[in-house]
């Protein structure tokens, strides 16, 4: 991701926070798209409210998705040698 979403498409994202501040304590959105070109893609990515909040949300969120990974490899595995046998 090299690009950046049009200044238009980031006060969107920036208008919408806005609405989302007034009743969250935190928000973080990113956001991405196609370029149209090969393999690129613009990306976006603003936040508000307690920061600490933010990334331990993050974290956490990367964790799940991490273990949710893991496990789904390990039945594909299982999957693969149950039918291969």
């Amino acid at each position: 991701m090299s690009e950046i979403i049009p200044k238009s498409d980031q006060e969107f994202v920036d208008s919408e926070l806005s609405k989302m501040i007034e009743r969250f304590d935190s928000v973080q959105i990113f956001v991405t798209r196609h370029s149209g070109e090969a393999d690129n893609t613009a990306a976006y990515e603003t936040g508000g409210g307690n920061f600490y909040a933010r990334l331990g949300q993050i974290s956490e969120w990367l964790a799940i998705q991490d273990q949710y990974q893991r496990q789904h490899a390990v039945r594909q595995d299982a999957k693969a040698q149950e039918g291969g046998e």
